[in-house]
């Protein structure tokens, strides 16, 4: 039975708060739109989603995974929510994706003292802080390409910098008046935990990030975004994003990149960086058509980055939202110097699926 904690509840709108420091540690408070640790919590906004990637590995085995959970308000008149839970994990040395989805409208839980979040396969505790607990598993037989075996993943999660809060203050805007978006992210969170595959269950630790997103915002005004997450072994980061409307045409960017002491320098406008895709993958489940392997410039601290897809077909196929999320490879340099890391990209907008309003 679910169970929801009206302190967990917010509706958050800009100028309708006194505005004051967002959560403040590693030395820092900036002034947000968003409050942590109490925004941290689920919203009655039409949209909120909770995204976990990351890199793990036990010095032999390495993978990449996902945990997502989404909340989607059933109609405006409505106060009733939708649910889905995403899980995924990526071989990085065996080369497969492993996946799952569900939707549910009667959640597990929803609230709590400290806020737990509970779909179907997907759990997690918020701590507010960033201090936060995930588990996502794909049971024995559920397996979306009905590969045999179970996998889990379990993970607690450190962070090692205040949140990053885009857009300046914690607010992305999407070109439409009133078409906006909280959204804040932990670029670098130590990860540890075990993942349990079909040879095994075993010891990692890793590199995570963590995006927590929520508003009322209209996502079928555009036909899709890509997004890039990028940490890098010099402890920089980068969030990268643009979005595309319905004749395909590039229509926003913005971005945030984040310095080894968690200081931000905002990305905004189509000049504000360069992609190029090398090559295009074609799906075999669905129509999708998605491009990988990009070459990203960003004038701002002279950045030239080589990002290389882990595995082609990390596609993430529903009866909702077709959509590509997988784990890539950083190369590089920054003004000149050689750098390297790892990442995760999202593509949307690329297959035919539900959230289409012209099919």
């Amino acid at each position: 039975m679910a169970t929801r904690s009206s302190a967990a509840w917010r509706d958050r709108r800009p100028g309708r708060r006194a505005r004051a420091p967002a959560y403040c540690n590693f030395g820092g408070c900036v002034e947000s739109e968003v409050h942590l640790p109490r925004d941290a919590a689920p919203h009655k906004n039409i949209t909120e989603w909770w995204y976990y990637t990351g890199h793990v590995s036990d010095g032999v085995r390495s993978w990449g995974y996902q945990v997502t959970i989404f909340q989607a308000l059933i109609g405006k008149a409505s106060s009733s929510f939708a649910y889905m839970c995403h899980v995924a994990v990526s071989d990085l040395v065996g080369g497969a994706h492993y996946h799952i989805d569900s939707i549910s409208v009667t959640p597990t839980q929803v609230g709590g003292d400290p806020v737990v979040v509970a779909v179907d396969n997907c759990s997690i505790q918020l701590g507010g802080d960033g201090h936060d607990h995930i588990r996502g598993i794909i049971p024995e037989g559920k397996e979306k390409d009905h590969h045999p075996g179970s996998w889990t993943v379990e993970l607690d999660l450190v962070p090692q910098k205040h949140p990053a809060m885009h857009g300046g203050k914690g607010i992305e805007e999407f070109g439409e008046p009133d078409n906006f978006s909280y959204y804040y992210s932990y670029t670098r969170m130590q990860a540890s935990g075990t993942v349990k595959t079909s040879e095994g269950e075993f010891d990692v630790s890793g590199i995570s990030w963590m995006d927590h997103q929520w508003g009322d915002f209209n996502g079928n005004a555009f036909k899709g975004w890509d997004w890039w997450s990028m940490q890098f072994d010099d402890g920089y980061e980068i969030m990268l994003s643009q979005v595309r409307d319905w004749n395909n045409v590039l229509v926003g960017r913005m971005g945030t990149i984040v310095d080894p002491q968690g200081n931000l320098t905002g990305l905004a406008g189509l000049d504000a960086f360069g992609v190029a895709s090398k090559r295009s993958w074609a799906s075999p489940h669905t129509d999708g058509i998605y491009p990988l392997d990009w070459d990203v410039t960003i004038g701002t601290m002279n950045f030239s980055v080589q990002v290389r897809t882990s595995i082609d077909d990390q596609e993430m196929y529903n009866p909702i939202q077709n959509y590509w999320e997988g784990a890539v490879t950083l190369s590089g340099s920054r003004g000149g110097k050689a750098i390297k890391g790892v990442g995760y990209v999202e593509l949307t907008g690329y297959a035919t699926d539900a959230t289409d309003p012209k099919h």
